[in-house]
């Protein structure tokens, strides 16, 4: 049994209720549509597999060198990758200061604040992480099947970009909270990670339109003027894509570079935690002012259905935008 209050204890509080909302999103509380789900889960990682073999294969059938090509390749795709990691733990991070109803039952607890935010900052990177090595298990594992096992390596490179996401998360959104106020954050925040977001989509889009009529949307990175234009072998900027390759030196580097930037982060912030909480909470319990109430208007259902939920989305935009972060 652990101590209540320790960090262990809010660990797996954190779990147990990220397990709850997972199972009741998924399955509406029917094992039926639960074990429907799997099914379907698994077979579409299956097809991912396919596909990723389909996409990448030749690539491999080639020979894979370390060379500045394969270095642009692995970067270019990694850092469009790592947009889509950084608006997830963006949008995690303001969520925890906003959506959470249990906040002021712990802080009022004589539980540390800085330990519950320390596990929920240390939740949302998890979860990045996880998250990133599922979407990537594809192309990782077929990497690894065809180009050998030190592939598997790009698994420690996407949890230390995760641990790095959730670091640069945690910077912007009390940067938020001390330049923007309470009031505004949350609906910064969701529009920040939106564009971010975005970066993954127009990226690729970018790279369908300069590689028109070529199936294989990464070719602009393989162009010779771009490879050319690129920096030298021994740059640093390659660390990563050589740590995913199977260089240990580096993936060790990053690794500890990553989760001590994280750790530095939340020991700087988390004394703040509290503060920012309690503002967040006000914000969410703000009372709207009553106005003269209007003659009523016939109408349908639909038509009534309508002007309601438009009245809620003016009231409360973040609705709004959590709507188009999901889009």
């Amino acid at each position: 049994m652990t101590t209540a209050g320790s960090i262990p204890w809010m660990a797996q509080h954190e779990l147990r209720l990220a397990w709850r909302d997972f199972v009741a999103m998924t399955t509406a509380g029917r094992k039926t549509r639960g074990v429907v789900l799997v099914l379907f889960l698994l077979s579409f990682w299956a097809g991912l597999h396919w596909l990723a073999d389909v996409l990448v294969g030749r690539w491999i059938a080639g020979g894979i060198i370390i060379d500045k090509a394969t270095l642009v390749m692995l970067t270019g795709s990694g850092l469009l990758f790592w947009t889509v990691m950084l608006s997830q733990t963006l949008e995690s991070v303001t969520r925890a200061y906003y959506s959470r109803a249990d906040l002021d039952l712990i802080l009022s607890s004589p539980a540390s604040s800085r330990r519950l935010f320390a596990v929920r900052t240390g939740a949302v990177a998890l979860t990045g992480m996880v998250l990133a090595c599922l979407l990537a298990s594809p192309v990782v594992n077929i990497l690894a099947l065809h180009g050998g096992p030190q592939w598997f390596a790009a698994y420690g490179v996407l949890a230390a970009l995760g641990a790095l996401s959730a670091a640069i998360s945690v910077l912007v959104t009390i940067g938020l909270f001390r330049v923007a106020g309470p009031k505004q954050t949350r609906l910064i925040a969701q529009i920040i990670a939106g564009i971010v977001g975005a970066g993954f989509i127009i990226g690729i889009q970018a790279m369908a339109i300069l590689s028109f009529g070529n199936m294989n949307r990464f070719e602009v990175l393989q162009s010779p003027e771009f490879v050319a234009a690129a920096p030298a072998l021994d740059s640093l900027v390659w660390l990563p894509a050589r740590a995913a390759m199977g260089d240990l030196a580096g993936l060790v580097l990053i690794i500890v570079l990553s989760l001590g930037f994280l750790a530095m982060v939340i020991a700087t912030t988390s004394g703040s935690f509290a503060r920012y909480a309690i503002a967040a909470a006000g914000v969410a319990h703000t009372r709207i002012r009553q106005t003269a109430a209007k003659p009523f208007r016939k109408a349908s259902q639909r038509q009534a259905l309508r002007v309601k939920e438009w009245r809620l989305l003016r009231r409360d935009p973040w609705l709004l935008s959590q709507t188009l972060m999901q889009i």
